[in-house]
């Protein structure tokens, strides 16, 4: 993509600045436990207070 062509893409985005665009919220974690190796590639993280398996539930 050519620089000219970036700058089109820059001005054709829409800016509403009453609108907040997105606020992060990140909380503070303490490292204090970890799956081993293979345990945490079963389950997506190496971090057990991140692993929260999704359970599909029936209304």
């Amino acid at each position: 993509m050519t620089e000219e062509e970036m700058e089109k893409i820059e001005f054709d985005i829409d800016y509403h600045p009453e609108y907040r665009l997105a606020q992060a919220y990140i909380p503070f974690q303490i490292y204090e436990e970890h799956y081993e190796p293979q345990e945490a590639l079963k389950k997506g993280t190496l971090f057990p207070e991140l692993y929260h398996p999704y359970r599909q539930e029936k209304y």
